[in-house]
């Protein structure tokens, strides 16, 4: 079963320092989605914390809300 993810107000910290700010996005089901952007920008940050690999990295901490599938 095919599921959506959404994305509010997420915010990723690596101690005091803001990683990734104030991502709102919405990826539907049974769709490509590609991030695209310049290196250090957040790209690779935010998807570890869409697999929750940023949790094992010590200080970093995320904020938001990501929701899957309701």
């Amino acid at each position: 079963m095919a599921k959506s993810i959404d994305v509010s107000d997420l915010n990723i910290y690596y101690g005091d320092f803001l990683a990734v700010q104030g991502v709102n996005m919405t990826i539907k089901a049974r769709s490509v989605t590609a991030f695209i952007g310049p290196s250090g920008c957040g790209k690779s940050t935010f998807l570890r914390s869409l697999n929750r690999m940023h949790e094992v990295i010590p200080g970093a901490r995320v904020e938001g809300k990501v929701v899957v599938d309701g």
